[in-house]
């Protein structure tokens, strides 16, 4: 009887062990991160964007205006993300 109790509680703990690295796994590879060399902030009328991969034309899609990299405006806000970013990586 130990024996099968023993079993079973090894079984679960593989299976238990194999469910925590699947989801990682899938969390890795599919986690989605913005890259920060293509978010562009439009100079006329503030409008931000993610400039698709492959995009070339790198002017504003509501006015054709002009673009520079996005910056995070200063907040706390912006530190508490900053904050979580650095846990993540722990």
């Amino acid at each position: 009887m130990s024996s099968l109790i023993l079993l079973y509680t090894l079984l679960f703990l593989l299976v238990a062990l194999a469910l925590i690295l699947a989801e990682k796994l899938w969390y890795s590879n599919h986690s989605w991160h913005l890259s920060h060399s293509k978010l562009l902030t439009c100079r006329k009328c503030g409008n931000v964007f993610q400039l698709p991969r492959q995009a070339v034309d790198r002017r504003c899609p509501l006015c054709g205006g002009g673009t520079q990299p996005f910056q995070m405006p200063y907040s706390g806000i912006h530190e508490t993300l900053k904050q979580r970013a650095r846990h993540e990586k722990e």
